[in-house]
């Protein structure tokens, strides 16, 4: 059902940004006008073709248009000027029966694919994964970020990164695509290179089925450029738990020492303090055996503080901005903060036990997050510190290690590994100053860098031709102009000003 609210105000989450929308528009699993409740895959295929109406009224009326998850990026990545659509109530999530699959898709891994709507939060989807079903058959996802509020499309979309440096981001474990883009057909996108689900599905759909490994890679990683996606074909892993190591509070000349030796950990974070040297901390997990019995930790992130911070309050961000403490002593404040609150230490669970986090950032603050590789991440440590006390920045990092990406411009996608460094700031004009100068010490050091898409101040064209290069741009460009089937003026509609500030607009 298509819900119109009008033109209204609107913020992300974190507000960091704010639009005047033309409309605000919602879909949700409701049949039209009373009519018979919708029924497994026949959900998919009229929430297609209410997308499709949508789409077809926007480019009617002129009217540019994007996506909505849960509205988590801080960059203004799904912002736009025009018709908002909010897809938070497509959550529906549906086994497949073997009759779908592919041939030569390996039998032992049909039950663990399941189907997902674009709007599921990653929390909704660790329920229907670990808790409703028979204990033997539950699974668990293969990787996740710590945020368990976003929707699934807007992780997959954005390179929502985790730690998992064996297995990857978000975008590895999707294995299918249902895309709208307003051509009249959705379609249904897979890899040439390793086709999962057969012709019968697509038909049940309405969808095209396009085998394309560029076509299916660029559209991973797409930020809402795409059209919009209603639904993802997720591989997952029989069900597991983490089990965390005691946090190891090491120095960072140490730190340093251990990273240039094999990591055998399946999850692998740490923090440093860029003040001081001798702090740092390592949390490490490895993947153990799920034991049913086995009490479930106790939530570490929560939405209200002991001492009754929310988010929202300023609180933090004053204290951040006070003058009476320099910005070396906040530094280690929050090095200490970090070490007792927020840092999984010494706890055993499933993904969906232990990734909890549904809290915003304080009111006033944002973050910047850029990849290097794993063989730069010593160098790297030391170029970022220097930046954050040139500009006095009360600022700790905290780095995740992740395999890489096989998306056209995932930004996790250096080899051998990809090390995710994270500075919570202030959102003033140090932000941008500080990636500035972040991104001209890392060129000189000689290191190769890419800026997380939905946590960055302002990634213009000059910079990201310089961290994708004009082979990734292009095959993404091709990539889109082909599922829009050449028509620009419908391209024209998702495009934003952070798409085209980015130089990947219609050109």
């Amino acid at each position: 059902m298509i819900t119109r609210r009008g033109a209204t105000e609107w913020n992300n989450v974190h507000l960091t940004h704010h639009a005047r929308l033309d409309d605000l528009i919602s879909v949700d699993n409701s049949p039209d006008s009373g009519g018979p409740a919708r029924r497994g895959f026949e959900v998919l295929r009229e929430t297609a073709r209410e997308v499709e109406s949508i789409i077809a009224d926007a480019r009617r009326w002129g009217r540019p248009m994007r996506g909505l998850g849960s509205g988590w990026a801080l960059t203004d990545i799904a912002v736009t000027e025009g018709w908002l659509l909010d897809t938070k109530l497509l959550n529906g999530c549906f086994d497949v029966s073997s009759r779908y699959f592919c041939r030569s898709y390996p039998e032992e891994l049909r039950p663990l694919l399941v189907i997902t709507q674009c709007g599921t939060a990653m929390g909704e989807l660790n329920v229907f994964l670990e808790v409703a079903r028979h204990p033997g058959a539950r699974r668990a996802l293969k990787t996740a970020g710590i945020g368990a509020g976003q929707t699934v499309a807007g992780a997959v979309s954005g390179n929502t990164h985790g730690a998992a440096i064996k297995f990857g981001s978000t975008p590895e474990f999707v294995a299918g695509i249902q895309l709208v883009v307003g051509t009249g057909r959705s379609l249904w996108i897979e890899r040439q290179s390793r086709p999962v689900l057969n012709r019968d599905f697509a038909d049940m759909l309405g969808a095209r089925v396009v085998r394309d490994d560029d076509v299916f890679n660029s559209a991973l990683v797409s930020f809402g450029a795409f059209g919009v996606i209603t639904a993802l074909a997720i591989e997952t892993d029989p069900i597991y738990h983490l089990k965390f190591d005691p946090v190891r509070e090491v120095s960072q000349f140490a730190l340093k020492t251990r990273l240039g030796k094999p990591i055998d950990d399946d999850h692998f974070e740490f923090i440093f303090n860029p003040y001081d040297s001798a702090e740092a901390m390592v949390a490490a997990a490895r993947r153990v055996p799920w034991k049913a019995d086995h009490p479930a930790p106790a939530p570490l992130w929560i939405i209200r503080s002991k001492s009754g911070f929310a988010p929202g309050d300023r609180t933090a961000v004053g204290f951040l901005k006070t003058p009476f403490l320099s910005a070396r002593a906040k530094a280690k404040l929050q090095f200490k903060l970090y070490r007792e609150n927020a840092i999984l230490d010494d706890v055993r669970g499933s993904p969906g036990q232990l990734f909890t986090a549904t809290i915003t950032y304080f009111e006033g603050y944002t973050e910047s997050a850029y990849g290097v590789s794993l063989d730069d991440a010593a160098k790297t440590l030391d170029v970022s510190s220097e930046v954050v006390r040139e500009l006095k920045l009360p600022a700790i990092s905290q780095v995740r290690l992740v395999k890489p990406t096989q998306a056209t411009l995932g930004f996790t996608r250096h080899e051998p590994a990809t090390a995710v460094f994270e500075f919570g700031l202030v959102n003033n004009q140090k932000f941008a100053e500080f990636e500035k100068r972040l991104r001209a010490s890392l060129r000189k050091a000689g290191v190769e860098y890419t800026f997380h898409w939905s946590k960055n101040s302002c990634l213009d064209e000059p910079t990201v031709c310089e961290m994708y290069g004009k082979k990734r741009i292009d095959t993404w460009l091709k990539a889109r102009e082909w599922v829009f089937e050449g028509d620009k003026e419908l391209m024209r509609l998702f495009d934003n000003d952070h798409v085209r500030r980015a130089g990947l607009g219609v050109r």
